[in-house]
């Protein structure tokens, strides 16, 4: 086992970026440890070393190798370099004209006019073309109105788009509050029996379920409780027919006399005696 010491974190960074690992396995080949696989002491060894250089280092510094402040110091000037040229790189349109002389410059936006005025100079088919400091003025007056201009309209299209959104989120409450009230209408309608089109009673349904279900529910025990009714009211009004039927049958209140008797109280008398006497008392048929 091989372990590479006294690398820098620059010159890590700079090895990873190669394309390959020839130039970190030479740097191990020649400056790095090398520990025998199955030498235990040895590791036990440069690992005791290698925890007391640390515990050592209360400093806490850094030494950079002459290599790896090199690389460090190309990394900042190719950094510099790359800034430099972004700075610099105006991008912009040239709109020719029917002489070939004269032409148009129009910047691609307000940075690129920034950088321009910036740089006091443009070139144009590799000439260079100097702006003046009443040009600059010019171009920076320009530029500003434009972007106040861009500013309004885009302040303007904000305000119709946010009025927009406002009628919309009116529109939207205004057909729910409407919704909900065509549902909680037709509930009712289901609920007392009523007759409803497929139309409503699929918008209810599809409003709020447990209020299609609760509806129908009520509908269906109205229902039995009319069924019911139905058949009570047509118990009474079969016993109300027949009592008109009795009622209106022919009745005969004539009635067949008893002939009065003829009998009366008769006393039989005697007179065979000096005393008349009375000889029986009884019921005898009238004489007259």
């Amino acid at each position: 086992m091989r372990i590479l010491t006294n690398v820098t974190k620059q010159e890590l960074e700079y090895y990873v970026r190669k394309p390959t690992s020839k130039a970190i396995h030479e740097r191990t080949i020649k400056d790095s440890i090398f520990i025998p696989k199955d030498d235990k002491s040895a590791a036990a060894t440069y690992v005791a070393n290698h925890n007391t250089v640390k515990t050592n280092n209360t400093e806490d510094t850094v030494e950079i190798s002459s290599l790896g402040q090199e690389l460090n110091q190309s990394e900042n000037e190719k950094a510099t370099s790359k800034a430099k040229d972004n700075d610099y790189n105006i991008a912009f349109n040239i709109i020719r004209r029917g002489n070939k002389n004269s032409l148009s410059i129009s910047f691609e936006n307000s940075a690129m006019l920034n950088r321009a005025v910036k740089q006091g100079y443009i070139e144009v088919d590799g000439r260079q073309v100097e702006l003046s400091d009443d040009v600059k003025k010019q171009l920076l007056a320009t530029n500003e109105q434009i972007q106040n201009s861009k500013k309004a309209i885009f302040m303007h299209n904000m305000l119709l788009h946010e009025a927009a959104n406002a009628r919309q989120s009116s529109d939207a409450m205004r057909e729910a509050n409407d919704k909900m009230s065509r549902a909680m209408t037709t509930a009712s309608r289901i609920m007392h029996g009523r007759k409803v089109s497929p139309a409503d009673e699929k918008e209810l349904m599809e409003f709020n379920k447990d209020l299609y279900a609760m509806a129908k529910s009520a509908a269906a025990l109205a229902e039995h409780q009319r069924k019911r009714e139905d058949r009570e009211d047509e118990k009474i009004s079969a016993e109300n027919d027949e009592a008109r039927a009795r009622e209106s049958e022919p009745k005969d209140y004539s009635v067949e006399e008893i002939p009065m008797p003829t009998t009366e109280v008769q006393m039989d008398i005697s007179f065979d005696s000096e005393n008349p006497q009375v000889t029986a008392v009884g019921i005898g048929v009238s004489s007259s």
